[in-house]
């Protein structure tokens, strides 16, 4: 008996293991969450605030090159009454044109919409002077919660074209996201 409820524990405890590495490190600011893959570093240290555009904060991969991003704060004033959460088709995809017209300098791509629980995430490819990155945005009465992917390395001093599984691993750590309670 003592051995069956040996393996039983041991069992358990391995489960448990495995379900918390599936979970991730958990990205939290005051307005909303996502859950990032294991190992992932996050820097929420030294985040600067240009007019009109707050930094909420970092994150990447673990590999010498890999997938980061950064996650940011916009207001718009024009749009104080609108949110993404609560319109229409027809809102979502004028919404999701105006930010490909607003990118078109970056040959901009959309990518799909994903749909965070009630909340549309629009997600755009694009390509700058720096090179490839992945754009998602959501607005909420007149705040915009945009983040930017792109793959780098440790330096950030060389950008890497992005793949389809770059693609799908944004769109995993979007579905996860959580406004603030």
């Amino acid at each position: 008996m003592k051995r069956l409820f040996g393996l039983l524990a041991a069992f358990v405890l391995v489960f448990s293991a495995c379900c918390a590495a599936a979970e991730g490190v958990k990205f939290s600011t005051e307005y909303f969450s996502l859950q990032l893959p294991e190992n992932w570093i996050i820097d929420t240290e030294d985040l600067e605030s240009k007019e009109g555009e707050q930094s909420l904060g970092y994150f990447g991969g673990p590999a010498d090159v890999d997938l980061v991003g950064g996650a940011f704060l916009v207001y718009y004033e024009d749009l104080k009454d609108f949110a993404l959460w609560n319109a229409s088709e027809d809102e979502v995809k004028d919404y999701a044109d105006a930010l490909l017209e607003e990118f078109g300098d970056c040959n901009p791509v959309l990518v799909g919409t994903v749909t965070a629980g009630k909340i549309p995430l629009i997600l755009i490819r694009g390509s700058d002077e720096e090179g490839e990155f992945l754009y998602a945005d959501t607005m909420t009465n007149g705040y915009a919660i945009q983040f930017e992917f792109y793959v780098s390395d440790e330096e950030g001093e060389q950008m890497y074209p992005l793949t389809d599984e770059h693609i799908e691993l944004v769109k995993t750590i979007l579905a996860t996201f959580q406004p603030a309670a």
